[in-house]
């Protein structure tokens, strides 16, 4: 593939902008933080498509002085975004599952003169084989590694046991897109709406069973036509929000630093929250005065409504 052929990857929205925007000020930052220290430094993509989005975009108006109209322009994605920060990061390591998207981003080693590793297979499994080997463990040089972790998934596709990976490290900054919308999506009105697919999935996503008693309250329903006896079973009552601060309980077991999230709006609603996380105790006052600025930065442009 020509090194200046960009392949179309559509996804997203303006508020996708914002997320991207967000994090490469944060990497921004960290690489200028870190530049004269002696570490190692990574950035590590776990779900980096193609290195590229494919845009629709509005173009003229009065303001322009031409006629409205949308263009469609491939903008660059996360892993083109941070290949670009200076001072680069000493090594670049992204994960994509879909063989063509793999192979699109594998082309970006030959426009990059850095260090990248392209891995094709799930990424939960990628994460928790890189963090288990050479250099983050069992190497001499093991401890002076430092990343930045952008997980940022297909729908509730973040396992907790990759969370706990991530925390283990002690190393590593974690921002993670969490998914609010595609939670709230599996908790039925009535628990007996829940399925055993959907009790894994939860569970997959918040490290424990406790969302139903956090989620769920006991009431009495009326029985069948045959049988009106009241059944007892239990109705959602928790909010957004309060699921929310639930994932914010359940992500401070793992890490010392839960950051407020920047909310991202789809169609008026919350549909994913993203988050900064790190269990890096003496580096917490510096990651917070960089994370918050980008928080201020970018919330207000967050909260507001974007279609899709």
């Amino acid at each position: 593939m020509a090194s200046n052929e960009r392949v179309a990857h559509r996804f997203g929205g303006v508020w996708t902008e914002i997320k991207l925007k967000a994090l490469t000020e944060y990497l921004d930052f960290y690489q200028n933080a870190l530049k004269n220290q002696g570490f190692e430094t990574w950035y590590i993509d776990a779900f980096a498509g193609t290195g590229d989005r494919h845009a629709e975009l509005q173009r003229g108006g009065i303001f322009e002085g031409q006629p409205i109209e949308k263009v469609e322009e491939i903008l660059d994605g996360s892993a083109r975004k941070a290949l670009k920060i200076r001072p680069p990061f000493n090594h670049y390591w992204f994960t994509e599952q879909h063989a063509g998207r793999a192979e699109t981003l594998t082309a970006l080693k030959a426009e990059f003169p850095q260090d990248i590793s392209v891995r094709t297979g799930e990424a939960n499994l990628e994460l928790r084989t890189l963090f288990a080997s050479r250099p983050w463990s069992a190497d001499p040089r093991a401890g002076l590694q430092r990343g930045v972790v952008f997980l940022d998934p297909y729908g509730m596709s973040v396992d907790w046991r990759t969370l706990e990976t991530l925390a283990a490290t002690k190393r590593v900054d974690v921002w993670y897109l969490f998914p609010r919308k595609a939670v709230v999506q599996q908790l039925a009105r009535d628990i007996r709406g829940v399925d055993e697919g959907k009790r894994r999935k939860l569970a997959q996503i918040f490290g424990s069973d406790e969302w139903e008693e956090e989620f769920y309250q006991s009431r009495p329903v009326q029985g069948g036509l045959f049988d009106p006896t009241p059944v007892e079973t239990k109705g959602r009552v928790a909010t957004p929000e309060q699921i929310s601060l639930f994932a914010r309980k359940q992500l401070n077991k793992l890490f010392c630093y839960v950051s407020e999230p920047i909310p991202l709006i789809v169609n008026g609603s919350d549909f994913f929250e993203l988050y900064c996380l790190s269990n890096n105790p003496p580096a917490i006052a510096l990651i917070n005065r960089g994370v918050e600025h980008v928080r201020r930065k970018y919330t207000p442009a967050s909260r507001r409504k974007f279609g899709p």
